[in-house]
């Protein structure tokens, strides 16, 4: 739970320089350590597959700053042009990294000791997927509570945490309202999700009426942010909420016949779906009259910053096909843009990463950083084609496809997993999916 609440409130931006990135990253090497000796004491299991793939990823960091002999460095594609500067200015004999910008390469090897804290802390204190979706539904419905404060404070109000914000706007516990929204989002997802399995389990009923309630305080606030990807996302999330409820409701054989309203849904069963259809439907009508859905506006408008994102597509084009190797360095990105930054998009903003991570991973970490991907993309898909035999079934298999079809949607124009938060959040998500597929009978 402390673990959580750290990231909560310091974890919410992206940016290297923010002020509490240093809190955030010395507390979770505390939760981290504890998290490794309780594993090492025979506390807890592990998932193999993730811990390998954590690990890999670290190695490939580690790998791109080993300083290599010129002969070699010299040869390796995308790297001729630091060859010409360094015989320049005589440096001809220089030792290099793979990475072209070192530091920033050992800033993103420290920004792992966030999601490191929490798979240790997770394999070494839960046992089931459920507190962990619990804990993500936690983080959803404070980030709309805190959106909702934001927006009646003000701009000016103190209640927004990074000095770099959207302010004015429900950016929530992040510094940008888009990731805030496509948060809201995915948490409306796993609220959704978690109201199913407790119908399941037979848990109390206020629970239930819990997660409704945080399901439309979610929605509401994702109506209300200035993110229009945000905004796509929400009704996508919808879609699929009100799909797995339908397949969700379906009546029983042991149940059928046991009271007036069961009977009347076994007649009439599209009701299921087109109840909540109307009603949420009709709230998304009633933001969208009244001026209070900006996002929805803003999908007819002309965007600068959506401009500028397709401008810079063949400049990101040509950064692939010089680094598509062995990559640039994780975290290199500004620096190696604005070598390739053509004179006609020099303005007094700059570009700080590719607004598609997909893109960028494989510009930063290469071929290696691609077939990373591939590996988790693909361990994701198995796991989910398991839940097919579950105790929700297809529900679940929905419920994991639209997650991960969110935030990777989202990663292809803009970058949500830079966060901690999100990081944090996705770890969760990707040793819940394990767990889901492994006990199958999900309560």
């Amino acid at each position: 739970m402390s673990f959580i609440v750290l990231v909560a409130f310091t974890g919410g931006a992206s940016r290297y320089d923010a002020f509490q990135i240093l809190p955030l990253r010395t507390v979770s090497a505390l939760f981290a350590v504890t998290g490794c000796y309780f594993l090492a004491s025979g506390r807890g299991t592990t998932e193999r597959a993730l811990a390998y793939l954590f690990l890999a990823l670290v190695m490939l960091m580690a790998i791109q700053l080993v300083p290599l002999p010129i002969q070699v460095w010299s040869e390796l594609l995308g790297q001729q042009m630091v060859v010409e500067l360094d015989s320049v200015v005589g440096l001809t004999a220089e030792w290099r990294p793979i990475t072209l910008a070192p530091m920033r390469t050992w800033n993103a090897i420290g920004s792992l000791i966030v999601p490191c804290a929490a798979l240790t802390l997770t394999f070494a204190f839960t046992r089931t997927s459920r507190p962990l979706l619990q804990a993500v539904a936690a983080l959803g419905l404070l980030n709309a509570i805190l959106g909702l404060a934001q927006i009646l404070g003000g701009r000016y109000t103190l209640l927004y945490f990074y000095e770099v914000t959207n302010a004015g706007g429900a950016v929530g516990l992040f510094a940008n309202e888009n990731h805030a929204a496509i948060f809201a989002a995915c948490s409306m997802l796993v609220v959704a999700f978690l109201s199913m399995r407790a119908r399941l389990a037979g848990e109390a009923r206020w629970w239930q009426i819990a997660y409704i309630a945080a399901f439309f305080l979610i929605f509401s606030i994702a109506l209300i942010t200035g993110s229009r990807a945000g905004f796509v996302a929400a009704l996508g999330s919808l879609m699929a909420t009100l799909l797995m409820v339908s397949m969700a409701q379906r009546p029983s054989r042991r149940r059928r016949g046991s009271g007036k309203m069961r009977r009347w849904l076994e007649r009439n069963p599209r009701a299921i779906i087109l109840v909540p259809f109307a009603v949420l439907s009709g709230l998304v009508v009633i933001f969208v009259a009244l001026g209070r859905a900006p996002a929805f506006a803003d999908i007819f408008a002309r965007d600068p910053l959506a401009d500028l994102r397709w401008s810079v597509w063949p400049i990101l084009a040509e950064m692939l096909s010089v680094h598509w190797l062995i990559g640039t360095g994780f975290g290199s990105f500004e620096q190696v843009y604005q070598v390739f930054e053509p004179r006609s998009l020099l303005m007094a903003k700059y570009i700080n990463q590719a607004h598609n991570d997909w893109l960028q991973l494989i510009i930063e970490g290469g071929v290696a950083g691609g077939l990373l991907l591939v590996a988790v993309i693909g361990w994701m898909a198995k796991n989910v084609v398991t839940l097919t035999g579950s105790s929700l079934g297809w529900v679940s298999v929905i419920f994991w496809a639209t997650l991960f079809a969110i935030i990777g949607g989202a990663s292809l124009v803009d970058y949500p997993l830079r966060t901690p938060v999100f990081q944090v959040s996705t770890i969760f998500f990707l040793i819940a999916l394990s767990r889901d597929a492994r006990d199958k009978n999900i309560t």
